[in-house]
């Protein structure tokens, strides 16, 4: 019998942990409040599905196209000073977003760039925000808490559109808009009280663009990575159309009634709510596979169900329904992002699947704002829904499998060689790494096999490239060469092996016959170029 109790695995008993998720909750609620208000605004503006569904797109291209770089830049930087400059940002775009709108000026065009502007803020902020949620808790905890903070943004959902509703019924969108800004003070109070402590590094940081290239090295070559890029899409592309046109579809029923209309809005998180407290803990035994094909069933169903508008209880049910279904999927794709990958490029994973995930809805948004625009709303999302259904034939090839059941610590377990040159001379030069080995050749297959799952490894964790040579005068010698970008990467790339990667490779080592291991040797590149100049430098004297 374990002999940690519940009560010791819950986050919320951490002071700032409670802290940081009530000031969270207040922002997710701002945000929520900010969507109806904005929505409500947008359907009195510019009444076309297509306009409409423009608020969405904003908020999720914008998404799309900063999460990568952000979660770099998170990975690589003091990740309290970038989340709190964001929400700074925030707090002054939002701001002048409701002077402009209780003076009356705000047009559909300027609405749209707000909401651009805010998504912006919430890009940068969103790699930095789930790290630190983590940072503030013991590991073993860390997922309860990234799990309460999804709870949270569920009641925001839940909660805000019904607030939104009563606030611009008293006082309009502007004191909507007004009140998200007061909700940005709270976090920016938690990130001036809370100070990481400064964590010792051997190497320097790398730099953005580094960082970058490296987090795509490692998405290409990791087979989990891709299958959760590619379920991401698919899913978001005809799942988006619910909730881009979700505003036309509440303003339909509930007409002029603001507070009817939040209810109806807020019916999505109130889906979500449920799911997340009451759905979710029930069916954390089933495979992550069923969870979300089951729940992407439920979407469809749910989205045919509302496209036909047959009063406000049956608009509130499938709304409803398609919010339950929706944070099974999220926090199941969350779930594997997050557990799929080797802690140093948690960060940049995680953003790029909130990338792929907000990019399918950007792009699906306007697909169904166009249709819904030509050929109604209803067909937009029988359309959709049949399009979802679809997209599960995605599982057949790229399976959710997070790797809970892998040793993703760091091995440590390469030698560091003796440098007998001056490495300084050659800090932005390539290195080489050859490995020598010796196979029965009746075994050859066999070994390529295994090296292959090597060469996966290798290039996943930061070599630029990997080949495997043959030797044509005798069959028993190969030789392994990889290269890294420096001396620098090569050393990050040490730190980056983990105790599954050292299995992987202590099984192709095992094919080795020779009376000794594996010959290493690091070579590194010399700078002709300079070398040049001091020949010509020398003849000149």
């Amino acid at each position: 019998m374990s002999s940690t109790s519940p009560a010791s695995e819950n986050p919320l008993k951490n002071t700032m942990y409670r802290f940081l998720w009530v000031t969270m909750f207040a922002s997710d609620i701002g945000a929520s409040m900010q969507t109806a208000g904005s929505g409500w605004l947008m359907t009195s503006l510019a009444p076309s599905p297509f306009v409409v569904s423009l608020l969405q797109v904003m908020t999720s291209l914008s998404i799309f196209l900063l999460a990568f770089p952000a979660g770099a830049l998170a990975d690589i930087v003091d990740r309290r000073k970038l989340f709190l400059a964001t929400q700074y940002f925030s707090l002054v775009v939002a701001i002048i977003l409701s002077l402009l709108t209780f003076g009356g000026v705000t047009t559909s065009s300027i609405l749209i760039v707000f909401t651009l502007l805010l998504g912006f803020g919430n890009a940068m902020s969103l790699p930095a925000n789930l790290v630190i949620q983590t940072e503030i808790v013991p590991k073993k905890i860390a997922l309860a808490a990234m799990t309460l903070f999804s709870v949270a943004i569920y009641i925001g959902f839940a909660v805000g559109p019904v607030l939104g509703g009563l606030v611009v019924a008293a006082g309009g969108p502007g004191m909507v808009f007004l009140l998200n800004a007061f909700s940005f003070i709270g976090i920016i109070i938690f990130l001036h009280k809370w100070h990481k402590p400064s964590e010792r590094k051997l190497l320097p940081p790398e730099q953005v663009i580094g960082a970058v290239r490296t987090g795509l090295r490692y998405m290409r070559h990791s087979l989990h990575v891709r299958a959760l890029l590619v379920r991401d899409f698919a899913i978001t592309i005809c799942g988006s159309a619910a909730i881009s046109l979700l505003p036309l579809l509440a303003r339909n029923e509930a007409g002029s009634n603001s507070i009817l209309f939040g209810i109806l809005v807020g019916a999505l998180g109130i889906g979500g709510l449920i799911s997340g407290f009451v759905i979710v803990p029930r069916i954390k035994n089933i495979s992550i596979e069923k969870r979300v094909a089951g729940a992407t069933i439920l979407y469809a169903v749910a989205m045919t169900v509302v496209s036909f508008q047959h009063g406000i209880v049956v608009l509130f049910v499938g709304i409803f329904a398609i919010g339950t279904s929706l944070i099974i999927i999220s926090s199941s794709l969350n779930f594997v992002a997050y557990n799929s990958v080797s802690s140093w490029v948690r960060t940049r994973v995680v953003s790029v699947h909130q990338m792929m995930y907000w990019g399918g809805v950007a792009f699906g948004s306007i697909v169904w704002g166009i249709v819904a625009e030509i050929w109604g709303i209803p067909i937009a999302l029988i359309a959709a829904a049949i399009g979802l259904v679809i997209g599960l034939i995605t599982s057949t090839r790229y399976k959710l499998k997070p790797l809970t059941d892998v040793d993703l610590t760091p091995s440590m377990h390469w030698y560091m060689p003796r440098v007998m040159i001056d490495i300084d001379d050659h800090a932005e030069g390539s290195v080489l790494v050859e490995m020598e080995f010796e196979i029965d050749p009746a075994r050859s297959e066999e070994f390529e096999s295994a090296m292959n799952d090597v060469r996966s490894v290798i290039l996943r964790d930061g070599a630029i490239n990997w080949e495997l040579f043959h030797d044509v005068e005798n069959p028993s010698r190969y030789v392994m060469m990889f290269t890294s970008e420096s001396w620098t990467d090569h050393l990050r790339h040490h730190e980056r092996m983990t105790k599954a990667d050292l299995a992987i490779e202590q099984h192709a080592i095992s094919f080795h016959i020779g009376k000794t291991p594996p010959h290493v040797s690091h070579l590194v590149s010399e700078d002709m170029s300079k070398q040049n100049n001091k020949t010509k430098n020398k003849n000149s004297d």
